[in-house]
């Protein structure tokens, strides 16, 4: 199996149900401005870029660290999946707890991701691929999340809740003058954006913590070892 050849393909389906669920909320909701998923588009557009640019590039690094991403990526992923179903299950009047919990859990993750790859590998380097490339995954999973709950909820009751509980109807009275619709499918479009701009940058940041965590208690056990070592 070529590894960076299969990790490249499924990224770029993710990339591409990311680009049909845009598509399909831009052309279904009328009054949509035209600029208003160009900023989701463009983020798209450079994750499948840095997917085909980074994958190969980690596969000759250390054939395993790709792997350590998906998995990583795919837990934190999995996190923001759980807590946005859980939002149209359980109803909460405020959601605001739940997203503390939600991110929190998230950012641990790929603290985790740049630790624990550190310390398995002693290799500062390795812990901030791993921190960045698993908010790369996590962040992609968040945007067919997002827009695919919305799109399956779209006009329910228990939608009305989840915004009300999420602060939406507050936002939108403070704007003013424009469909609650139009508003609404601008206003994911631009979380597309910001989210996906910003987790990356944060899970480099974690990941560089992470790496020297890693890296540290990879050379305390190294050390340790050595002094168990017969004739030192």
């Amino acid at each position: 199996m070529n590894l960076p050849r299969t990790a490249i393909l499924t990224w770029w389906a993710g990339v591409v149900l990311g680009v049909a669920l845009v598509t399909y909320g831009w052309l279904s909701t009328p009054g949509v401005d035209p600029l208003s998923p160009m900023g989701a588009y463009l983020i798209l557009v450079v994750y499948g870029g840095l997917g085909y640019t980074l994958a190969p590039y980690l596969h000759r690094l250390n054939r395993r660290l790709l792997g350590w991403i998906g998995l990583l990526g795919l837990l934190a992923g999995a996190m923001f999946l759980l807590e946005v179903a859980l939002e149209y299950v359980v109803l909460p009047t405020d959601n605001t707890t739940w997203g503390l919990v939600e991110y929190g859990g998230v950012l641990l993750v790929i603290f985790s991701a740049g630790l624990t790859v550190a310390a398995r590998t002693g290799q500062f380097r390795q812990g901030v691929l791993a921190g960045l490339g698993s908010a790369l995954v996590a962040s992609l999973i968040f945007i067919s999340v997002i827009l695919a709950f919305f799109y399956a909820f779209r006009g329910t009751a228990q939608q009305v809740q989840v915004f009300r509980a999420e602060g939406n109807y507050a936002d939108y009275a403070s704007q003013g003058g424009r469909d609650f619709s139009t508003f609404i499918m601008e206003d994911f479009f631009g979380a597309i954006f910001f989210h996906s701009l910003l987790l990356p940058l944060v899970g480099g940041l974690l990941g560089v913590l992470g790496g020297l965590t890693g890296k540290g208690l990879a050379r305390l056990a190294a050390g340790a070892a050595a002094k168990r070592e017969p004739g030192s």
